[in-house]
């Protein structure tokens, strides 16, 4: 069988380096690209959707952990066959911009120096299992999506925070039975929705609405929105077995 190397470039570029397995594919994230390494017997229509959806999972995880959205181009695949001889198959790449991302670094040494533990690696950790778990279910796939919506609004409208609340309502048959369910209250799935769906905020989902006078939601308000879409993710992604 040959070998196919497929790339993709990422934007922005991520100071985030790990590898890791997520069959069939061997998975190397550099600072501005993702490559899914495999052994096919050809690169048929349905290996190229399957690389493309692994790279689009780990774009969505990379901008749920950094709460930055973070996007995918495909760039083609590389061929090798038994023999060592090689052939690409490319497509125009988009050059990515560059984006520093910030976070308390931390490492941890034995005795004989050797890192056990770090950031670093708590963020690979991180990084590969919400991707394995996005990879199964669709569910989270979509809300990752509404929080990468948030995370790239300008405005810092809460629509895709409510958008998060609304997966797990229609997933669960109503809001109680998600709270229940994600092990969350009533009350803080409520206050999401009461904060975003108020008609006096102008980045909630109902803007001019109310008479007046209108106002953009306080910072303990978005805080909320936030703190409360984030458990929702949290909480639902620890129930799917990876």
């Amino acid at each position: 069988m040959n070998k196919y190397t497929f790339f993709w470039t990422i934007s922005p570029s991520a100071t985030v380096e790990y590898a890791d397995t997520i069959p069939p594919f061997d998975v190397v994230i550099g600072r501005d690209t993702i490559t899914l390494t495999t052994r096919a017997k050809s690169a048929d229509a349905q290996l190229i959707d399957q690389a493309n959806e692994v790279a689009h999972d780990v774009a969505r995880s990379l901008s749920y952990e950094h709460s930055s959205r973070f996007d995918v181009a495909y760039g083609g695949y590389e061929e090798e066959a038994p023999t060592g001889s090689k052939s690409a198959h490319v497509v125009a790449r988009i050059p990515a911009m560059s984006v520093m991302l910030a976070s308390a670094e931390f490492e941890v040494r034995d005795s004989d120096g050797n890192v056990i533990n770090s950031s670093a690696i708590q963020r690979r950790k991180r990084l590969t299992t919400l991707t394995r778990r996005v990879i199964l279910d669709p569910n989270l796939r979509d809300m990752l999506d509404h929080r990468s919506r948030y995370a790239s609004d300008p405005d810092g409208r809460l629509h895709p925070l409510y958008d998060v609340l609304q997966v797990v309502e229609r997933l669960y048959r109503g809001r109680k039975n998600a709270a229940k369910a994600l092990n969350m209250t009533f009350d803080e799935l409520d206050a999401l929705a009461r904060i975003s769906n108020n008609p006096y905020v102008l980045n909630g989902r109902h803007p001019g609405e109310s008479p007046g006078p209108h106002r953009t939601a306080s910072e303990a308000e978005v805080n909320t929105c936030e703190r409360v879409a984030r458990a929702i993710i949290d909480n639902y992604a620890a129930k799917i077995a990876v």
